[in-house]
């Protein structure tokens, strides 16, 4: 957990200049992990760019599943496992101005599944979404993806 914290005040670093026409995104997440454990996620995504079309950076990481016995088939010995989530993508918003935004995107995402000294998967893959965003049009929102 204290990678996906240090690669988000990275990310946050570099993106502050820009940060004047996009936003901070916090969210909790709940997802199976591996094999049917199902966990809560906290992330956070960084947007950059105008009133309509944003620019996305996130990171999402779940917390551990201890004392997994049986990967994908395969036994093994009462380990740990950890995921991590980390995206890239546009989404575009709209009516600007207004309290309710729908909003539709879409991206790259990398995932890595992995215990202490072993990764046990990674992967890239594509990801869409669809959501909602709840609020004035500047300070706190809520959002429902």
């Amino acid at each position: 957990m204290r990678r996906v914290f240090l690669m988000m005040a990275a990310c946050c670093v570099l993106a502050s200049p820009a940060l004047a026409g996009g936003g901070v995104d916090l969210y909790l997440g709940y997802g199976d992990v591996v094999d049917g454990n199902y966990e809560l996620g906290l992330g956070a995504r960084f947007s950059l760019g105008g009133t309509h079309w944003m620019f996305d950076i996130a990171a999402t990481g779940y917390q551990t599943v201890e004392g997994v016995t049986d990967i994908d088939g395969i036994d093994v010995d009462n380990i740990d496992v950890k995921y991590r989530a980390y995206d890239l993508g546009l989404r575009y918003l709209f009516y600007d101005g207004r309290k309710v935004r729908p909003y539709l995107g879409g991206g790259l995402s990398y995932a890595q599944v992995s215990a202490v000294n072993l990764r046990i998967d990674s992967g890239l893959g594509l990801y869409g979404m669809a959501g909602l965003r709840v609020g004035k049009p500047t300070g706190i929102n809520f959002m429902a993806e």
